[in-house]
């Protein structure tokens, strides 16, 4: 996967479907919770190894990470990836208020957030395509991040040096919680999605 191999059209049909999946998540979520969320995707983008440590975050800083396989017509794995004071609050944005907090709980939470999220971004891709795309069970970890990431693209068998970022903005009662999605596909992965949409 190469920046340059993909037109800002891909990029934005790409933008498109994470919206539409994003909306479909805000509502899932505030069903859960019985609060309103929103959720917007404001950018998306190509970057390397070296691009995402210096433009995005440093390769030592410790962060909250919820990983999820994608299995079905394409292989791959996203990362959700935010710092731990924002993982709080969307942690407290999940749990009714007062709630008595422990840190199985918390992860719980968190974990199915990042699962909600995902299963929207694949639900809105799969119908459009008509495809089947599904994800695997998440995993949560708390490490440094270029550790995380270096995991998962070794899960995905992904040996270039370049990941696609989703950046996700909660909205929560006024306060906005940033976070982001990383997607490792399996080489050719999203050729083949580009082929099948015609762009």
């Amino acid at each position: 996967m190469n920046k340059n191999e993909y037109s800002p059209i891909q990029l934005d049909v790409l933008k498109e479907l994470a919206n539409v999946g994003g909306g479909n998540a805000a509502t899932s979520i505030s069903q859960l919770v019985n609060k309103f969320i929103n959720m917007t995707v404001p950018t998306i983008d190509i970057l390397n190894y070296t691009e995402v440590f210096r433009n995005i975050m440093p390769e030592d800083e410790m962060v909250v990470a919820v990983s999820l396989r994608m299995i079905g017509a394409g292989n791959g794995n996203f990362l959700f990836v935010c710092t731990s004071e924002n993982a709080e609050r969307l942690v407290e944005m999940m749990l009714p208020q007062g709630m008595e907090l422990n840190e199985e709980i918390e992860y719980s939470a968190l974990s199915e957030l990042v699962n909600i999220v995902v299963t929207s971004y694949l639900n809105a891709i799969s119908k459009m395509l008509d495809i089947n795309l599904v994800s695997s069970v998440p995993a949560l970890a708390v490490d440094m991040f270029g550790a995380i990431l270096s995991s998962a693209y070794m899960e995905s068998e992904q040996f270039d040096e370049n990941v696609m970022i989703i950046k996700n903005e909660f909205l929560y009662e006024g306060e906005k919680v940033d976070s982001a999605l990383y997607f490792i596909p399996r080489p050719g992965v999203l050729s083949n999605l580009f082929k099948l949409i015609g762009v």
